[in-house]
């Protein structure tokens, strides 16, 4: 599902990954656990094809990323969720709104499409906020919509970038419970997060099953 096989990335004079590898198998959970700086973000840019290692090699989804072109690549990345530590929310539009762009990208129908919404806006308690726009509600708020909008689409790979950073300990464990959950139902989900207590906290409170942990440190990633 994905693999990555001495991959290293800089930025201009600045290494961030160093001959980087590993595997997560279909249908696993991961977390990619490192310092803030460590090159997750990075890291989770080149799964999703914003970026090109400067070496190595990257398959996601059983494809090459080297091979994807201009024209695949919008059909490659319709298969994945990502959250993005930034949200990366559309200012201009509600949150209602913002939720909806995925489903009409892959042209869900019409009645579909509003049973969705409104099903997520009730799960993550935004339904009192679905006409505001980002700029009205709180970071926690906007943290929600970003998860929300990347998994609306039941994607078959999740990737979320530091998705419980703005959330209290109790919203943290139910947001990655939606996690768990989507993973119970066949999607591989990579979750990088700063805390190397994470995955551990997660497993113990909600007597979740055990989860894949990558550590990313120096370039370099280790189990």
């Amino acid at each position: 599902m994905i693999q990555l096989h001495q991959v290293s990335f800089a930025y201009q004079d600045l290494s961030v990954l160093e001959r980087a590898s590993f595997r997560l198998e279909r249908g696993e959970f991961g977390f990619l656990v490192g310092d803030s700086g460590a090159g997750k973000t990075t890291l989770l840019k080149l799964l999703y094809r914003e970026l090109a290692p400067t070496e190595g090699s990257l398959s996601v989804l059983g494809q090459s990323l080297a091979d994807l072109t201009s024209s695949t690549l919008p059909f490659f990345r319709r298969k994945i969720g990502v959250v993005f530590q930034d949200w990366k929310l559309v200012e201009t539009k509600t949150v209602e709104q913002n939720l909806a762009i995925p489903q009409k990208l892959i042209g869900t129908k019409h009645r579909i499409l509003r049973e969705n919404v409104n099903n997520l806006l009730h799960q993550m308690g935004l339904v009192h906020h679905k006409d505001a726009l980002p700029t009205k509600i709180s970071s926690n708020e906007k943290q929600r919509l970003a998860i929300a909008r990347a998994i609306i689409n039941s994607p078959l790979l999740l990737l979320a970038d530091q998705p419980t950073e703005t959330l209290d300990p109790e919203l943290t464990l139910e947001m990655l419970s939606l996690f768990d959950a989507l993973n119970f139902q066949g999607a591989t989900v990579l979750v990088a997060t700063s805390d190397p207590e994470l995955p551990e906290k997660f497993i113990r409170a909600k007597n979740a099953s055990p989860k894949r942990v990558f550590k990313l440190k120096d370039g370099c990633i280790t189990t």
